[in-house]
């Protein structure tokens, strides 16, 4: 079954595929900078306080969106509610998941292992909704793959060969998972339930299922201290990196299907090389703009290949 091309309406705004792959762009942006931040904060906010308060937060900024439609909407969302739950474990569940894992691997590893999500998220696709490639969309994944091993391995392949895999980067393997069952999912829901009522019944879900383990960190690790400095972490967590990009991601990948959608993942191993460059004072080499050709190729070919006739 091949993924349709389906331009929605948000108010007087139609989202089309032009606009939808800008919005997919701008969402591996804000997903970039977040894990900038998490990392930042390992040491201070503990992993699964920050993505409770993270998503807490996401979910009172979505009531005002959100309110105005529950009413008419809640049919349809209590008929959906397994699906909307398993979003809920999937999305928050993953992000919690993430956090968890950047205390225990490196940021090349965790690179690595983030090159298999467009993978994933295809084979979760075909599981689940019996989505097939075609064979140019299937180059334009193994270019984008090639791409992102080029720039965590510096071109030089004998880095990869001597990557040892700790269980930080078994844990961002299962987070991975989580990302791709999130968006084949979203796939599934009525088109009529409004993006801002999915994303908060999601975001209560997904804050309710991690309620427990929150509780638990708290009480056995450590609790979240409040300060100036961790209200601003948080925050820009919950908005520039969750509310933002989730809610673009969701749009957009009612446009162009979950395949399209997942192949974009991919800049964010090239974004993180712009970041790094740009407020690391990190130098910009050959091997970073040879991978970003390769990204960008596959990306490209991903978006161009419709399915063949059969």
């Amino acid at each position: 079954m091949p993924e349709q091309l389906s331009p929605i309406k948000l108010g007087p705004i139609t989202i089309g595929p032009a606009l939808a792959y800008v919005m997919l762009v701008t969402t591996v942006l804000g997903w970039a900078s977040g894990l900038v931040v998490g990392r930042g904060i390992h040491e201070t906010i503990p992993p699964i306080g920050a993505s409770f308060w993270r998503w807490t937060i996401v979910a009172i900024c979505l009531i005002p969106l959100a309110a105005p439609k529950l009413k008419s909407e809640l049919p349809l969302i209590l008929s959906a509610w397994k699906q909307l739950a398993a979003m809920g474990f999937f999305m928050i569940g993953a992000s919690t998941i993430s956090l968890v894992a950047v205390n225990f691997t490196t940021a090349t590893n965790a690179s690595l292992v983030n090159a298999t999500q467009p993978t994933t998220t295809v084979l979760a696709a075909w599981l689940v909704l019996k989505i097939k490639l075609t064979k140019i969309q299937t180059a334009g994944i193994i270019a984008a793959a090639i791409g992102i091993l080029i720039m965590i391995s510096r071109a030089d392949f004998q880095v990869l060969a001597n990557l040892e895999f700790n269980k930080g980067d078994l844990i961002f393997g299962v987070a991975v998972f989580g990302y791709a069952f999130y968006a084949t999912t979203l796939q599934q829901l009525p088109r009529r339930i409004s993006l801002s009522c999915i994303m908060f019944a999601v975001t209560i879900f997904g804050s309710l299922q991690v309620l427990p383990f929150y509780t638990a960190e708290s009480i056995i690790y450590m609790p979240v201290t409040f300060s100036w400095k961790v209200a601003i972490a948080l925050l820009f967590l919950s908005v520039m990196t969750s509310l933002i990009p989730v809610y673009l991601w969701n749009a957009a990948n009612r446009v162009v299907g979950v395949n399209r959608s997942g192949i974009f993942v991919n800049l964010l191993p090239v974004f993180g090389a712009i970041m790094a460059i740009l407020f690391l004072e990190e130098q910009l080499f050959a091997y970073h703009v040879l991978g970003a050709v390769f990204v960008c190729s596959g990306i490209l070919f991903m978006v161009k290949g419709h399915r063949e006739p059969s």
